[in-house]
């Protein structure tokens, strides 16, 4: 059979099934042999290796943060988040000293270079990633300009017992760590010392009218009351527990502070009490032509507003009830609304500015009628009275900051991060895939078996072409010696 399919090789040109048949007739068993030989020198060598040895010892947990902005890569203040704070050094020698192991730890520098934050893929990402390995074009080009930011980060400390650290000490690190790391946080993005005090001094300036105090007070309180009052309508029952304070108590607190203060210039306006009567007239009349410039500025807007605003046109429809009558409804783009909106705000303070001005024009009138300067028992009167409402006015703003860094420590910063896994010590295997490694032994193995195959029948095939070409000569000497 195998002389027949050597004589007929000779003929045929080119691979054929029939030499694949015979090919696979010669070398199957030897393919298995290696093969399984091969699997077997894989499974002694490679699997001893990944389940014992361990490429990096490592300390790790887990936080996350919660707020809005996140999501986009941002901090509470809207700034980018520097997840490399979360190892700052100065977190880090605090954490060490909360762990005592001030003996263990004595470079700081050396325990960070150990150290590593990774951020962990967000689930839509991670989803992208998997539509786009099963095929599907959208999200493979999705991916090539998507841009994730990580909410959940991986805190690690790399070889701890390098560092001397055993595990238990490891654990106890980097729960320190994270401790360390809310405090931290807290003090940067707390909102501490929301609102100054350093104003309520200018009764000592004799330079400075009693009017021009009082109109610089009441604007502080007026932002003051602005900020407090937006805090007070997201959460009107809030309660400080820092200051014993609620909202609602620094609400009536700033009407009373408000009140003494009104008092104080019905005092300074009916006993007519000025410093310096020729500065003071100028620094009205100042005033009054800073407020008509605002005022031309605020025309002009109010004139810009309104020859937008009539550019619009209605969209007007009409709907039947069904019962005879109609129901016309007439809607504007949301432009439209955003327009009329700017336009009252102009209007309002337009207004504003036309009571503050009545003011002032009342203040020179007043001061006009002075035929001589004011009493000095006025002025000292008067003066005793704003140092009052300044000590006031001091501890108000004291208790202001007060309950408002408690209010988003409490309901901001308490719940921005979290620690969401545990501290563990493992050890990461190699990153070996047992099943493509066996698959690769057996196409090793196939593929020399296949080799080895080939070679020997070639030599086979030589050999008997060899041996046909010695029977041939022995033929032929055989037919000469015949004739």
């Amino acid at each position: 059979m195998d002389q027949e399919f050597i004589n007929e090789e000779q003929y045929e040109e080119g691979l054929t099934f029939r030499k694949v048949g015979y090919f696979f007739k010669k070398g199957w068993l030897r393919m298995l042999i290696y093969a399984l030989v091969l699997v077997l020198l894989t499974t002694v060598i490679v699997l001893p290796i990944k389940v014992f040895y361990k490429s990096e010892p490592m300390a790790k947990t887990a936080i996350e943060f919660i707020y809005d902005g996140i999501e986009r890569g941002l901090a509470p203040d809207g700034a980018t988040l520097a997840t490399d704070n979360i190892i700052s050094t100065t977190v880090l020698a605090s954490a060490v000293d909360a762990a005592e192991l001030n003996d263990v730890i004595t470079d700081i520098s050396k325990l960070r270079e150990k150290m590593r934050v990774e951020g962990e893929a967000t689930e839509e990402y991670a989803q992208l990633v998997q539509a786009a390995a099963n095929g599907d074009t959208d999200a493979a080009n999705r991916l090539l300009t998507y841009t994730y930011y990580p909410t959940r980060f991986d805190i690690i400390i790399s070889q701890p017992k390098q560092l001397g650290l055993s595990d238990d000490q490891s654990k106890l690190l980097l729960n320190k760590v994270v401790e360390s790391y809310y405090a931290d946080f807290q003090k940067k993005y707390s909102l501490i010392d929301m609102f100054s005090s350093d104003i309520y001094i200018l009764s000592q300036n004799e330079n400075i009218e009693f009017f021009n105090i009082y109109d610089t007070y009441v604007a502080a309180l007026d932002e003051i009351d602005s900020y407090i009052d937006t805090l007070y309508h997201e959460d009107p029952t809030f309660t400080s527990f820092a200051a014993s304070t609620t909202l609602t108590q620094l609400i009536n607190n700033s009407t009373i502070l408000r009140n003494q203060y009104e008092e104080l210039n019905n005092y300074i306006l009916v006993n007519n009490v000025w410093h310096n009567k020729v500065t003071a007239k100028q620094s009205l009349l100042n005033s009054i032509a800073r407020l008509d410039g605002r005022t031309n500025v605020i025309n002009a807007t109010i004139k810009s507003l309104q020859d937008q605003i009539k550019d619009f046109q209605p969209n007007t429809t009409i709907r039947d009830t069904g019962s005879g009558t109609s129901v016309i409804t007439t809607t504007y783009p949301s432009e439209y609304y955003t327009l009329q909106s700017k336009l009252t705000a102009a209007i309002e303070e337009l207004g504003s500015i036309a009571n503050q001005k009545g003011d002032l024009s009342t203040r020179i009138e007043l001061l006009e009628d002075i035929e001589s300067d004011t009493d000095e028992a006025y002025k000292k009167e008067a003066k005793t009275e704003i140092e009052k409402l300044e000590a006031q006015s001091r501890k108000f703003v004291s208790t202001v900051n007060a309950v408002i860094e408690d209010y988003y420590n409490t309901t901001l910063i308490s719940s921005s991060v979290r620690q969401v896994l545990p501290a563990t010590v493992t050890r990461r295997s190699m990153g070996l895939n047992i099943i493509i490694i066996y698959l690769a032994a057996i196409i090793g193995g196939v593929l020399v078996a296949a080799l080895v195959t080939g070679i020997k029948i070639s030599h086979a095939n030589a050999a008997r072409g060899k041996a046909e070409k010695v029977a041939e000569a022995q033929e032929e000497k055989k037919e000469e010696s015949k004739e």
